[in-house]
């Protein structure tokens, strides 16, 4: 590594040969592959072995070389986090364009060190970030729109983003106040007219063939599910898979409509008895050997998994409350097996939505069951116990209740606007100033008292002088440094644990024993091994 000052004419020297002063445009593109750089050993920002503060030392005499600078491109470099340039901001807050292009950048949230409240980007009117598994991602599952919102939301100044025009409608959510971006007047505040969804919702799509099998087999399956999973045996394939995937946030609606709080038995419920047999949500379990290992493959595996999960029982003469939709597919291109190379013609989809009462608490969760059967062979121990099909691949998401109304005929209003409608929205324009004034702030549930107290003194060396996350109260900072000193989280993720269970801490530190029960934090989100 040079010295100082050698380092300093280094940069200086690198600096001017990506600058375009007629652009005003500092090109710090593919650095690791920068010539100067090279020839002097310096490893730029975000290549391995970089030195610390090298992005602070570009980013400074830059701004004391070019403080005219309005265009900036980090594309092409590699970047896993902006951790390595996240000082951008203190030195360039009224940078107008800046290309994160070809990097790989995963969550929208990586960008939150360029838009937080101490150091933020207030003038920027152009952002790319095409190239990065952020946008690619959003793209290939067909939402494009709520990665923009997320984008947004972040950089409300944008004009440009990804080389699309901002339409009035994204800058009129992204410009809503943080406390009202989730209520009925989102529509108002960002100008968009008030229509009705265009096709009644329907209890759920079965074709002619899945509804001549279908019904007989759940009746069977969910049956025997509640009273003796032995006999589900001859229900599976002998190549059958099953899996379990635990969804332990609860639902937004779910929240605002306090099913955890109104429904009795609901906080006596725990996901601690199906850790055991694994957990496939693989948003949370990233590591391949705890991924395989939830995967059940063959009749006796997926048995011995089945009478691990807590007994049930499900609402099976209440039509209301489940919703099943099944159609029958070609197998050609699937290439299921049953056993060996024996293939089926086709398969029937059954995927069923609905819900179960837990024992011994008897607190009502909800699931997700999909199925893949094939017709049942003739002479196999399946077609001796009267089984219409069998299952080749079975998937259970158990998660928090919520309500069935979703599925409801009547759920989403449809046809023309009616004129109470109209009276609705114009009534809650007409309270618009009130509610765009933060309304009644959802229930939060103080942290338990203890020693760990969150005066500084007390609190650990990496909260210490611990500055609040943008767009949090002051009750919520003081939880969130609880949480961390409880659980030995960083500050961020102490937020975000709490947000995502709607500042129940109670219900926060449940989820994070749970999670980390099942390894499915990463060694990132904590301060310390705990």
């Amino acid at each position: 590594m040079p010295k100082t000052q050698n380092v300093i004419s280094l940069v200086k020297r690198f600096l001017h040969s990506r600058w375009n002063p007629q652009a005003k445009f500092l090109n710090l593109e593919n650095m690791r592959a920068d010539p100067i750089l090279e020839a002097e050993g310096i490893k730029p920002p975000g290549v391995g072995g970089s030195p610390r503060e090298l992005g602070n030392v570009i980013w400074k005499i830059c701004s004391e070389t070019y403080p005219d600078v309005i265009t900036i491109s980090l594309a092409n470099n590699g970047f896993r986090s902006l951790g390595p340039v996240s000082s951008l901001p203190a030195f360039f807050p009224n940078l107008q364009n800046l290309s994160l292009e070809g990097n790989e950048l995963k969550w929208t949230k990586d960008l939150d060190v360029f838009a937080s409240r101490r150091s933020k980007l207030t003038n920027l009117k152009e952002l790319l970030l095409t190239g990065n598994p952020v946008h690619a991602s959003a793209i290939a599952a067909g939402n494009e729109e709520g990665y923009r919102r997320e984008v947004l939301s972040k950089f409300s100044t944008l004009t440009l983003l990804d080389q699309k025009p901002v339409t009035p409608t994204e800058s009129g959510f992204a410009n809503l106040p943080s406390s009202v971006k989730s209520k009925k007047v989102d529509a108002d505040a960002a100008q968009v007219p008030l229509r009705n969804f265009p096709v009644p919702n329907k209890p759920g799509f079965i074709d002619a063939e899945a509804g001549a099998i279908m019904p007989n087999f759940l009746s069977k399956y969910f049956t025997l599910y509640d009273t003796d999973r032995n006999q589900l045996s001859e229900a599976y394939a002998p190549l059958a898979q099953f899996s379990l995937c635990l969804n332990v946030i609860p639902p937004p609606r779910a929240r605002a409509a306090g099913f955890l709080h109104t429904m009795p038995n609901q906080k006596d419920l725990s996901f601690n008895r199906y850790q055991d047999i694994g957990n496939r949500n693989l948003m949370r379990v990233h590591a391949p050997k705890m991924r395989n290992q939830s995967l059940h493959h063959g009749v006796g595996s997926i048995l011995a998994a089945l009478r691990k999960l807590p007994k049930t029982s499900h609402p099976l003469n209440d039509a209301s409350k489940f919703v099943v939709d099944s159609w029958v597919l070609p197998n050609n291109v699937i290439g299921a097996r049953l056993k060996n190379e024996e293939r089926p013609e086709a398969l029937l989809f059954i995927n069923v939505h609905g819900e179960f009462a837990e024992a011994p608490t008897q607190g009502i969760r909800s699931f997700d069951r999909t199925f893949a059967v094939a017709p049942t062979p003739p002479d196999s121990p399946a077609a001796a116990a009267g089984w219409p099909c069998v299952i080749l691949s079975d998937q259970l998401v158990v998660r928090h209740y919520s309500s069935p109304s979703a599925w409801a005929a009547d759920s989403l209003p449809t046809g023309e606007v009616t004129a109470e409608q109209t009276q609705a929205l114009q009534a809650a324009q007409q309270g618009g100033q009130a509610a765009v004034v933060p309304p009644q702030a959802a229930p939060q549930t103080a942290p338990p008292t203890g020693p760990a107290a969150t005066n500084g003194a007390a609190l650990p060396p990496h909260l210490q002088n611990q500055a609040p996350a943008a767009g949090i109260n002051e009750q919520q900072h003081t939880m969130s440094l609880q949480l961390a000193t409880q659980t030995g989280l960083i500050y961020p993720f102490a937020v975000q644990c709490l947000q995502e269970n709607g500042w129940d801490y109670n219900l926060a530190f449940t989820n994070f024993q749970n999670l980390k029960a099942s390894n499915a934090i990463p060694p990132q989100a904590f301060a310390q091994a705990v």
